[in-house]
């Protein structure tokens, strides 16, 4: 049962705030070194000084960016440019982007989520996570205690109920209006009423969440949580650190988009495209497409060459040059037999799954480092990449679909590292949660 609840959030109080725009920040790893200082500069109280602070060689356990960060917070609400809401609501909250020449306009709630230990209940993790930005969230959230970013989460529902609660209230005025420095329209709405906020706890007691981005965040907050119990006899599960912040978003909504994690892909002997060819056969139908080299458009011709709505695998690989191939696995089964009889039919059948046991280990020998593999969800740069001489080859990507996410996790199981990326994602900065 997934336990939500409004709360009183703290945000930046428009009288002390002339363009919310300048104080808002992307999440922390869609961050630069280049971005954070052009960010520091924009304006005095952008928030990424507080969940991403800069290292000075003088740090010490007393003076440091977690020590700086709680006095920047603590400052600027005692300032009165942050400033905590009157009364307790979820939040609505949507984001306006155009991308490749559409308009995504997602809808999201903002609530409290009560934390459970993942794997004991109805709050899920879809991927493989690395630990090691796992300390420097718990430093940052145990110096501030507050929930500064909100965790993604992605819920299925069958009714439409909570889709047409959204959609009721976004017909009201927003409390907040403001576009973000890249250009995204972002808004925001209070929802105080006792009996829709009712019927949303509701509604949401039955629905499994599954955590799309966020998960180290909350693995942290579950790790604070359990100390602050250790060290609390009388917790009730009502304090605040049982809480967390959460987005949720509708896998029905039209302007909640699955993205692509494409592979830009570096290999230490190169590419022998002769022997691609020839051993890539064993397990794929291989196709040769031609192109205009001089087109710019290659990467989206890509794209359109391998999509599909049904749940088969198909890659498209570039290397340079006027063509491009489309692989297309020929046996489904194959990895769930031969190679990962211990894993779910779902999880073997991942194009994650797929592209690093059949690709990357068995074609190229090699396996998905950083070092070697660096993903990102624009094909552009990776063609750019493989134009420029930074990556040997590019290797485009479908995306997950939510059936493949429910499966993977009702089996138990998470989905490998970089397999889901969801768009447009949450910002930092609208909404702060302070735990008590």
């Amino acid at each position: 049962m997934a336990n939500i609840k409004p709360f009183k959030g703290y945000r930046y109080n428009p009288a002390k705030i002339s363009d919310m725009g300048n104080v808002v920040a992307p999440l922390r790893y869609n961050i630069g070194d280049d971005e954070k200082s052009k960010l520091y500069e924009l304006d005095e109280y952008n928030i990424v000084k507080i969940f991403d602070g800069k290292s000075f060689e003088t740090d010490t356990d007393e003076e440091n960016k977690y020590t700086r960060a709680a006095e920047y917070l603590n400052k600027w609400i005692a300032d009165g440019v942050i400033v905590q809401d009157d009364e307790e609501a979820i939040y609505l909250y949507e984001e306006e982007i155009e991308m490749n020449g559409n308009i995504y306009s997602n809808l999201t709630f903002v609530a409290l989520l009560e934390l459970e230990e993942l794997g004991t209940g109805s709050i899920r993790s879809c991927e493989e996570i690395k630990e090691m930005s796992k300390k420097d969230r718990y430093d940052l959230l145990a110096a501030t205690n507050a929930d500064l970013s909100m965790i993604s989460c992605l819920y299925v529902e069958r009714d439409k109920q909570l889709l047409n609660i959204m959609l009721e209230q976004r017909e009201n005025e927003p409390d907040v209006v403001f576009n973000s420095i890249d250009g995204t329209k972002q808004l925001l709405w209070k929802i105080t009423d006792k009996e829709v906020i009712a019927d949303i706890v509701e509604a949401f007691r039955d629905l499994p969440l599954y955590i799309t981005d966020g998960q180290t965040r909350y693995s942290t907050c579950v790790q604070h949580r359990n100390y602050m119990r250790a060290n609390n006899p009388l917790n009730t599960g009502e304090e605040s650190y049982n809480y967390t912040m959460v987005s949720l978003f509708n896998s029905i909504s039209d302007g909640m988009v699955i993205m692509p994690e494409h592979r830009i892909v570096k290999l230490p002997r190169g590419f022998s495209e002769e022997f691609f060819v020839a051993a890539g056969q064993t397990h794929f139908k291989i196709e040769k497409i031609i192109v205009d080299e001089q087109d710019d458009s290659l990467p989206a011709t890509m794209k359109k060459q391998i999509s599909t709505k049904r749940l088969e695998t198909k890659f498209a690989l570039y290397h340079g040059g006027g063509y491009f191939y489309r692989l297309t696995l020929i046996d489904p089964d194959y990895i769930k037999k031969e190679l990962l009889p211990e894993m779910s039919k779902a999880y073997c059948g991942l194009d994650t799954v797929v592209l690093r046991k059949l690709i990357l280990n068995d074609l190229f020998n090699i396996e998905e480092s950083e070092e070697l593999v660096s993903t990102t969800i624009s094909s552009n740069h990776c063609y750019n990449a493989v134009k420029n001489g930074n990556g040997d080859i590019m290797i485009v990507m479908n995306p997950v679909k939510v059936e493949q996410i429910e499966s993977v996790t009702a089996a138990g199981e998470k989905m490998p590292f970089r397999t889901i990326s969801m768009f447009p994602k949450p910002w930092v900065g609208p909404i702060i949660n302070i735990k008590d």
